[in-house]
C-alpha cells in the first residue's frame, strides 16, 4: 500500500509540470510525540515522502499544494511503549520569500492508514486536522531544505481520552518536526 501510495505521488508531481506550476518531490525524516499519551519527547521517527505543486500569488509568494506520506505517533525508548501512525496527508500552504527564507505557513489534512498502540489495532480518527509553519533555505537552484512545525488543532484531537478530565482537555494530538529536502522539477 505504502509503494503503490509512492508511486502515485510521483506520477501527479511529474504531470503536473506546466505553465505557471512548479512542481517537485519532497523527502525528510520527521520526528514526533502524541499529547496527552503519558509518553515523553519526540523519539518516534518517520519518513516524510511525496510532492507538491504551487504557483506564484505574486513576486515573492506562491500558494503550495503538497501530497505525501507520513509516520507519526510516540516512543519511549525505556519501553514498550509506543503509538506507530501512518497518514497520507495534503498540504494547503502560503509560502513568501523574504531575506533569502522561503517562509509557509498552512492547514494540513491527514488521513489516516495505519494506527497501532503497543503493536495493536487501536482506536484513533480517521483524520488528523492541524496547522503548520516552516522555513527553508535554498541549497542549489533546484534544491531546498526545509525545517517544519506542525501540530493538530485542538478541536480536532486524533483520540479522545478515555474520561474527559476538564474542558480544556480535548484528547490526544500530534506534534511533528520535520526535516526535509524539496526538490524543484522545474526552475521558474
Amino acid at each position: 500500500m505504502r509503494f503503490i501510495s509512492i508511486i502515485f505521488l510521483l506520477g501527479i508531481t511529474i504531470l503536473t509540470n506546466a505553465q505557471n506550476f512548479q512542481s517537485g518531490l519532497i523527502a525528510g525524516i520527521s520526528t514526533s510525540q502524541v499529547s496527552g499519551d503519558e509518553i515523553h519527547g519526540f523519539n518516534k521517527i518517520g519518513l516524510q515522502l511525496g510532492g507538491f505543486v504551487n504557483h506564484p500569488l505574486g513576486k515573492n509568494s506562491k500558494g503550495q499544494f503538497g501530497l505525501y506520506y507520513i509516520d507519526k505517533g510516540s516512543n519511549n525508548p525505556k519501553s514498550q511503549a509506543h503509538i506507530d501512525l501512518s497518514y497520507v496527508e495534503s498540504s494547503y500552504s502560503f509560502l513568501h520569500k523574504y531575506q533569502g527564507f522561503n517562509w509557509e505557513g498552512g492547514l494540513l489534512i491527514g488521513v489516516l492508514i495505519d494506527g497501532k498502540t503497543y503493536g495493536y489495532e487501536d482506536l484513533f480518527n480517521q483524520f488528523d486536522i492541524g496547522a503548520k509553519l516552516a522555513v527553508g533555505k535554498e541549497l542549489l537552484p533546484r534544491l531546498q531544505m526545509f525545517w517544519e512545525f506542525n501540530h493538530t488543532i485542538p478541536f480536532f484531537p486524533i483520540q479522545q481520552h478515555p474520561t474527559w478530565t476538564s474542558v480544556l482537555d480535548k484528547g490526544k494530538m500530534n506534534t511533528v518536526l520535520c526535516f526535509s529536502f524539496r526538490y524543484l522539477l522545474s526552475n521558474e
